[in-house]
């Protein structure tokens, strides 16, 4: 089940014999003490699929989990000269990952607590940012539209403002659909000018606005 937290090339005859031999614990983390790596192996193949259980109970992570089994056998090898002095390596090994398991879990928490954090701040400095963009742009387009000729700013009104279609405003103005379309054309092609003039920014909203019916 945990073929996957094996890093070690499969185990050699030599290993076999470290491995299911007489040998107690004791003399084994003395040899790794030394330096002996042939020990360490077997000490590693003797509890690393035991020790992988026990840690993805407590992360529900397989990922997570390599990652700390791989790292606690670090550990020993790094303090291979203290071993001797461990009683009973089974507790110890057991203990060292757990300690390993709840600060690697700790610090991911941590982690997500402050990504959650910049998100937020992210999504509110954007608010911020397209608020006073909003209001700006809509005081350029009504700038823009004071400037239209009368009978190109009721159709843009009557449009934008009423949401009549073509036909409707051809109507109530007297007017061929072509001639309503061609008025519209004309109007949005003096605000947009008129934006693009003034502005630093095209927000996307201001270019839905724009869309003709």
């Amino acid at each position: 089940m945990f073929d996957f937290l094996l890093t070690l090339s499969p185990l050699p005859e030599r290993l076999r014999l470290l491995y299911y031999s007489d040998y107690n614990e004791k003399e084994l983390l003395q040899r790794i003490a030394t330096g002996d790596q042939n020990a360490f192996s077997a000490l590693f193949y003797r509890y690393h699929q035991e020790l992988a259980a026990y840690v993805l109970r407590l992360t529900r992570s397989i990922s997570l989990t390599e990652e700390i089994v791989q790292d606690t056998f670090l550990k020993l090898w790094v303090g291979k000269e203290r071993l001797p002095e461990v009683n009973d390596f089974r507790s110890y090994l057991f203990a060292v990952s757990r300690n390993h398991t709840f600060n690697s879990l700790r610090d991911l928490a941590r982690k997500a607590v402050q990504r959650r954090a910049w998100i937020s701040l992210e999504i509110e400095q954007v608010r911020d940012r397209e608020e006073p963009d909003r209001e700006y742009y809509y005081t350029l387009i009504e700038e823009a539209v004071d400037r239209l000729s009368p009978q190109q700013q009721r159709v843009y009104l009557l449009s934008r403002r009423d949401g009549l279609k073509y036909e409707e405003i051809a109507d109530q103005l007297q007017l061929s659909r072509n001639t309503v379309k061609r008025h519209m054309s004309l109007a949005l092609h003096t605000i947009v000018s008129y934006v693009r003039l003034h502005a630093t920014r095209v927000l996307p909203i201001i270019i839905l606005f724009f869309n003709p019916l």
